[in-house]
């Protein structure tokens, strides 16, 4: 029993006493008992009242009073001044929270529950043109009215983030989920970014085209030499025919995938004839090999969404990989397998298996766990960045699992449509 509790029980049995012996005296003691009682109801409403009073209006005057009542008052007053100091507290978070924002670089916005805008900073203001007293409580895609940002919003898909064109500035946009139903808005203007990352690929694509003539010229006369050639120039040529033979694959492979980052991206992809593409692609990688591993198709069911040429290119990669760097005479397996979330299309061979810290950067450009072997093996370090970017285009991740001296798996994993 607290402080408060048990005082007050001491004064309500010292006030019925006290009415008690005044019934006594007047020869009433139900009647005095009776208004005692009432009269302690009435004290009772009218502390409540003063409590209620000031919940209305909380300040740091609180009313005082006898028994229990001094105390509710008294612990009402710590906890009203616990809460001002938590508001100050959050008040300062708060005030801090923004001076920082405001000075960030990126556009940030604070939208509640209805997509509605709570709150802005001047990059924001500066790159959806918003104005901090007539746009804070508007719907963001009423201000912000770009087609894609909008299907954006109204998918509630916020895992990737969103690159859309908006007042001429290429902006890159996260949506993250917080609090109560609101969300952070930050996006970025990657226009210069896009700008460069398009002059590398034109550079590429030009260099590619520019000496895809000159290495054929020497190609056909390196051919016309060795026609001729005898014991002195046999071994030279032969070499040179082999660097010009690597940098004709090179090319080509360069010209693939400046293809693939410069081509816009379907939306929507067909269904395509699965049975029709493994066995293509298998059949090609068996008079690739001719007959130096030992080559197995292991194939479910599937159906594959996506463009025939571009997938084929990347099944095919992987596969000849899997020939290059598996050692004669071990297995190599095409292989398909799906679950209720998606399917893969893979290879699995018995090769020479890759450290950890290796599969990381795999698929960057010309990225060689050896260089002497690959550039022996007559790779060009694009492969994997084709497959890469086919599966980028294809909203599909590759997964690779390999250990030295057990083998790899490389799969291509799609996700089921919705």
């Amino acid at each position: 029993m607290t402080t408060g509790l048990r005082r007050e029980l001491e004064l309500f049995l010292t006030w019925m006493f006290f009415m008690l012996i005044v019934g006594a005296v007047f020869d009433g003691v139900l009647v005095a008992l009776g208004t005692g009682m009432l009269l302690y109801i009435v004290w009772t409403f009218y502390n409540f009242n003063r409590i209620s009073q000031w919940l209305a209006k909380p300040s740091k005057h609180t009313p005082e009073s006898l028994g229990v009542w001094d105390e509710v008052f008294y612990q009402l007053y710590h906890l009203y001044k616990r809460q001002h100091r938590s508001r100050r507290k959050l008040a300062s978070i708060l005030k801090r929270f923004q001076k920082s924002t405001q000075a960030l670089p990126y556009a940030t916005i604070v939208l509640n529950a209805n997509d509605e805008i709570e709150w802005f900073n001047p990059a924001a203001s500066h790159m959806f043109q918003l104005r901090s007293q007539h746009d804070v409580g508007q719907r963001i895609d009423n201000l912000v009215r770009q087609p894609k940002f909008t299907n954006y919003l109204m998918k509630k898909k916020f895992e990737k983030p969103l690159e859309f064109q908006i007042n001429q500035q290429q902006v890159l946009l996260n949506i993250t989920p917080y609090g109560n139903s609101q969300h952070l808005l930050s996006a970025r203007d990657i226009t210069q970014r896009n700008q460069l990352d398009e002059m590398r690929r034109d550079f590429i694509s030009n260099a590619s085209h520019e000496l895809r003539t000159p290495i054929t010229v020497m190609s056909g006369y390196i051919e016309m030499l060795r026609e001729n050639e005898d014991e002195t120039t046999q071994i030279p040529l032969e070499r040179i025919q082999q660097q010009t033979e690597r940098m004709q694959n090179i090319i080509s492979e360069l010209i693939e995938l400046a293809k693939l980052e410069t081509s816009d991206v379907i939306e929507t992809y067909e269904p395509i004839d699965s049975n029709k593409l493994i066995d293509e692609v298998f059949n090609e990688a068996i008079a690739l090999d001719n007959g130096v591993h030992s080559l197995k198709l292991s194939i479910k069911p599937v159906t594959i969404t996506g463009n025939y040429d571009e997938l084929r290119m990347a099944f095919s990669n992987l596969l000849t990989n899997a020939i290059r760097y598996t050692p004669a005479g071990k297995d190599i397996e095409l292989f398909t397998e799906s679950d209720e979330t998606g399917y893969c299309v893979g290879v699995r061979d018995q090769g020479i298996g890759i450290n950890y810290e290796h599969i990381p950067r795999l698929t960057e450009r010309f990225y060689r766990v050896d260089e002497g072997r690959s550039r022996e093996k007559g790779g060009t370090g694009l492969g994997l960045a084709i497959v890469r970017q086919v599966l980028d285009r294809h909203s599909a991740t590759l997964r690779i699992d390999s250990k030295p001296g057990q083998g790899s798996v490389f799969s291509c994993c799609f996700q089921h449509a919705n």
